[in-house]
């Protein structure tokens, strides 16, 4: 999984957040954020990532 993938899309995991605003300086960049934004993260990465954000003091 790409991280700018993961990266794009965890805010949209918390209920309260209903958009992420983006931003391309070039065509490629526009293309870029496309994918990622529609990229398949497993749900295995997300219970990865909150288990270690639970495991913080």
């Amino acid at each position: 999984v790409p991280l700018a993938a993961a990266a794009l899309q965890f805010p949209l995991r918390h209920p309260a957040v209903t958009g992420v605003v983006l931003g391309a300086r070039s065509p490629l960049e526009v293309t870029e954020n496309i994918a990622h934004a529609t990229a398949e993260i497993p749900a295995e990465l997300w219970a990865e990532l909150d288990a270690l954000a639970g495991a913080r003091p």
